[in-house]
């Protein structure tokens, strides 16, 4: 049997003590706690994602010379939790599902968002949405709804087939009204009628009536 000995000149680890502290102040992921043993210069730990704020009661391991924030065990003031990952980061949920309850406020700020998804439902009781910049691709559009309002400056629309079907009453009330067609125009009614308070002109090359 070979027994493997440890070299002289080898120093065996010591156990790694733990302490708590509150946080005095800090700057760029070192903080200041005072401990039972005094004040401490504690490096924050990379999995340690929660910013301290001054008074969180928090974890210190110490790791040979270098002491470590771990975690935050109680927070005195009642602040919002701040997530900061230098890194960056990604949620893997292995396909499980992911609710978010009891949010009062949930905002995005991101240069870029994007979300891929096979299906998505959104309820709300009131929407808005701004921008310099609004571009659709569908495939199909079905609009439910019981009253809608536009309001812009411009509007401009651009199909290759468009079927419009009013049951009861289509009304447009316009300060000038255009109408260009560049094949045939077809009007089809049970009644008509067109009014005008000055001229009404009717120009073509043939006038066919009745």
């Amino acid at each position: 049997m070979t027994l493997l000995t440890q070299p002289k000149d080898s120093i065996t680890p010591t156990a790694a003590s733990a302490t708590e502290g509150y946080v005095q102040g800090g700057k760029d992921g070192y903080w200041l706690v005072t401990t039972s043993q005094g004040l401490v210069r504690a490096c924050q730990a990379y999995s340690c994602l929660v910013q301290p704020v001054l008074g969180d009661k928090v974890l210190l391991q110490s790791v040979g010379k270098t002491a470590y924030l771990l975690a935050i065990l109680e927070r005195q003031q009642p602040l919002a939790m701040q997530i900061n990952a230098k890194q960056g980061l990604s949620f893997d949920l292995g396909g499980q599902d992911c609710e978010w309850k009891n949010a009062k406020l949930w905002q995005v700020e991101a240069e870029t968002t994007q979300i891929l998804t096979q299906h998505a439902e959104l309820t709300t009781n009131t929407g808005k949405v701004s921008g310099n910049q609004l571009t659709q691709h569908w495939q199909q559009v079905h609009n439910l709804i019981k009253d809608f309002w536009h309001s812009g400056q411009t509007l401009w629309q651009q199909v290759r087939q468009s079927i419009s079907r009013v049951d009861e009453v289509e009304q447009k009330d316009s300060g000038h009204f255009i109408q260009r067609t560049r094949g045939n125009m077809s009007l089809n009614s049970e009644q008509a009628s067109i009014t005008s308070n000055k001229d009404l002109r009717i120009d073509a090359e043939r006038i066919h009536m009745g």
